[in-house]
């Protein structure tokens, strides 16, 4: 009797294995994630996102400020971006040889505008050749009551005839 009850006991574990088996299982994967959307930084109300540009257009787009959009149309606040500038400069070594080299500034600006100190001198100094870098854009996200920073993409400028 005892292998009766031993048989009966294992074939009792084995049905419940298959009707385990059989119950649809559910989706135990995570959600997909939503794809972040990067938004971009424009230099004023225009297209431009970097490459070479007329120093005179250039000079008017900054001063409208930085704007920032996303690839589906949304539109975010400017809160703050480095300005890096890097200007050609020709000297003149001991020998009297003359050396092109590359003297570079960087300035963090709160909003989407240039610093009243940067923006007073920076006009002046645009020259062929010269290249402006917007990085370390930052844009606020609103988000119900509150809004959030997020980093948005940059750009590099080349100043062109």
């Amino acid at each position: 009797m005892s292998r009766i009850a031993c048989l009966i006991s294992i074939s009792f574990l084995l049905l419940g294995y298959c009707a385990q088996a059989q119950q649809p299982k559910t989706d135990s994967r995570p959600a997909p994630h939503k794809k972040l959307l990067v938004p971009q930084a424009y230099i004023g109300n225009s297209d431009y996102k970097g490459g070479p540009i007329k120093k005179d257009e250039l000079r008017n787009l900054l001063q409208q400020g930085l704007t920032a959009r996303d690839s589906t149309g949304n539109k975010y606040k400017v809160a703050g971006f480095e300005l890096g500038y890097a200007e050609r400069m020709i000297y003149e070594d001991s020998l009297g040889n003359l050396v092109t080299l590359m003297d570079r500034m960087s300035h963090y600006c709160l909003g989407d505008t240039l610093s009243a100190g940067v923006s007073s001198s920076i006009y002046e100094r645009f020259k062929l050749g010269d290249t402006l870098y917007i990085n370390r854009v930052t844009v606020l996200k609103p988000s119900g009551a509150t809004t959030t920073e997020i980093a948005g993409k940059g750009m590099i400028c080349i100043l062109t005839k």
